[in-house]
């Protein structure tokens, strides 16, 4: 088979494509948003329509949209969104490992529902102390208020088994290349909240296909006494701030007030594909009161060994203990945790490779978060710290500000920085965030009962400015950085919403100057929606972006279908755009180049037990980019995912 060029043979995958998309461009089929639990799940006063979860959960992850999310924490969404949490049966540890509350609202619902009984509705969970309007709604997708108790009681726990097995696979031709192919594989049981079992495996493009490029597995139990959960395998680890221990990474920074301060989610199972970031061993939390004692030992290197890739001496072993207090007000905890040498480098007189003791708090008084770390550096003896706090001015403005101090001798081995590009050392900074909300209440077409409305003008407003004292990203002295940033939401009608950014980020260093705007136009009536978006940047030079998409929900079926052109000639003008995908896939490329590309994603619900996915894409580079040799080779996908729940 062969690609693009003048008078090559087109494809069977290629051909495919461009006539589908023809024929549904010609037909103006349309899709709004696919829900992994089908086209909507059922809740208060009706269905909940799909077209806010993804607002919802970038909402709830403390961004501004989907391409500033890291792929774990929106995988960990999307697993609830098919499976929502049932916060009246689940135990204080199970809330908080969700990563949806933080410890302060965890004790709030705990403490709410053994006083008051189960938590019945979006409406009610609003008026939990620490909750709100706008946070419930966005909770309403991922959250379950399943109850077997007469009101004003506590649910005990009921037995249910969960089995959910995902298999995936695509396949890839690029131009005048042999076409490649990948699979992924996610299997979880679930017994009725007191254990779980999962297993992931995967091989992406390029990489072999046994054994799998990625292996992943974990076995959690669930206690409702003093054991909180103990986990074997792979897990995630989060405390405080992040200044000392915190697995993963973040991709967006400080883009709203809610980013500002973290949500620790403690010891919890690792579900992702990524297979990055997450520990291996033995974990364990335990419950006193309100104290809650976590600990765990992992071995970095133990992946490579399970696979062959080195031997055992390679072996460092990380072991970690926090203690927290979590009150209704707020928590504080201490947190230790060290990293030997390779076994083979021990005997070297170098035991420890990495050293950190922190204490954090966070407290809410009257409405006012503060939040605070300081950590230091066992080896080095560096001290790093923050502070911030998120407080509400009047009824629709909402302000957060914050001070970073990553001296440059501080190692930031298993901290968790702000955002991707940056580490938690060789940096100061100071931030400032709002959130703004102004207007009357706009009914959203096609959604009803609580959340169904918005107010018509909301924003985000933030300024990050941050210096390097030592040298980095190339440079031979100090750097500095400074970064502005608007969003601008309007719901014209119950049907139209138009968007709009702006961001500019000023550097001492590289290109110096890098602005970026964005304006989006979104159409939905219920069942068929229109989003058209254009992006601008000027940076080395200037790269232009445009993309409509449209869809349909109806019945069992969903369907998305879009179309876009691009002109970015430099890699440092490139443009990120979430791409909607299979369930579980997060899908963010940069587009750079000149070109257009094309993709449908369509779901369908077989029966109660099992859906299936289909994405399939195509883009090309039909003009060359001035400097270039030769011309981008383009390439086709198709994306095959079937989901069985028993």
């Amino acid at each position: 088979m062969y690609f693009g060029g003048s008078g090559a043979r087109m494809p069977a995958i290629r051909l495919a494509v461009m006539v589908w998309c023809l024929f549904a461009g010609a037909a103006g089929v349309s899709w709004s948003a696919c829900r992994e639990n089908g086209p909507g799940r059922e809740g208060e006063g009706g269905s909940v329509p799909a077209s806010g979860w993804i607002q919802a959960m970038a909402f709830l992850s403390g961004t501004t949209e989907a391409e500033e999310m890291d792929s774990h924490t929106a995988e960990q969404f999307m697993s609830l969104l098919r499976h929502p949490l049932r916060i009246n049966y689940s135990t204080r540890s199970r809330l908080t490992e969700s990563g949806l509350f933080s410890p302060y609202q965890t004790a709030s619902l705990t403490d709410y529902i053994s006083r008051n009984g189960d938590v019945l509705s979006v409406a009610e969970l609003a008026a939990v102390d620490g909750f709100g309007r706008e946070y419930a709604a966005a909770l309403a997708y991922f959250v379950s208020f399943e109850s077997a108790a007469l009101p004003g009681y506590s649910s005990s726990a009921r037995r249910r088994l969960l089995n959910s097995l995902t298999l995936r696979s695509g396949f890839r031709q690029k131009e005048n290349e042999r076409h490649d192919c990948s699979y992924a594989l996610r299997y979880c049981l679930d017994l009725s909240g007191k254990a779980e079992l999962g297993f992931v495996a995967k091989s992406g493009y390029g990489a072999g296909h046994f054994p799998p490029e990625v292996t992943s597995f974990s076995l959690a139990f669930y206690g409702r006494g003093r054991v909180g959960k103990i986990v074997a395998g792979d897990f995630n680890a989060r405390f405080g701030q992040g200044l000392a221990l915190w697995s993963g990474f973040s991709m967006g920074g400080l883009s709203a007030p809610e980013s500002y301060s973290r949500r620790p989610s403690g010891i919890s199972p690792y579900r992702s594909y990524s297979g990055e970031g997450s520990f291996r061993g033995l974990a364990a939390d335990f419950s006193f009161g309100r104290f809650i004692l976590s600990s765990f030992i992992a071995a970095e290197g133990l992946r490579e060994v399970f696979a062959g890739k080195i031997p055992g001496e390679g072996l460092s072993f990380i072991p970690a203990v926090n203690m927290g207090y979590y009150g209704r007000n707020g928590q504080v905890s201490l947190t230790c945790y060290a990293q030997t040498a390779p076994v083979s480098a021990a005997s070297a007189g170098n035991p420890l490779a990495d050293l950190k003791c922190s204490a954090d708090i966070r407290w809410n008084i009257r409405g006012t978060d503060f939040f605070s770390e300081v950590a230091v550096d066992g080896i080095s003896l560096a001290v790093a710290a923050l502070a911030g706090t998120r407080f509400p001015i009047g009824e629709h403005l909402t302000m957060a500000v914050s001070a970073r101090y990553y001296p440059a001798g501080y190692s930031a081995l298993r901290s968790g920085a702000v955002r991707s590009g940056t580490k938690c050392t060789n940096e100061y900074g100071l931030s400032a965030s709002g959130a703004f909300a102004a207007g009357e209440y706009v009914p959203i077409a096609g959604k009803t009962g609580f959340g169904s409305s918005v107010v018509r003008h909301r924003g985000v407003f933030g300024i990050d400015a941050s210096h390097a004292p030592a040298p980095r990203f190339g440079t031979d002295g100090p750097s500095s950085q400074m970064k502005v940033r608007l969003d601008y939401d309007c719901r014209v009608s119950p049907h139209l919403e138009l968007s709009f950014r702006i961001s500019e980020r000023i550097r001492t260093w590289g290109e110096r100057c890098k602005t970026d705007l964005r304006a989006d136009v979104k159409y939905a009536s219920g069942i068929f929606s229109l989003v058209s978006r254009l992006s601008a940047v000027r940076c080395r030079g200037t790269g232009l972006l445009a993309y409509l998409e449209g869809g349909c929900r109806k019945g069992v079926l969903t369907l998305y279908l879009r179309g876009g052109l691009f002109r970015v000639d430099n890699w440092d003008d490139r443009i990120y755009v979430y791409e909607r995908d299979a369930p579980g896939n997060f899908n963010v490329p940069a587009y750079y180049g000149r070109g257009f590309w094309t993709a449908m994603t369509a779901g369908v619900k077989c029966s109660r037990s099992c859906r299936a996915y289909l994405r399939a894409s195509y883009l090309d580079y039909p003009w060359q980019t001035p400097g270039t040799e030769e011309k981008k080779p383009g390439k086709a996908e198709l994306k095959l995912q079937v989901v069985l729940d028993f």
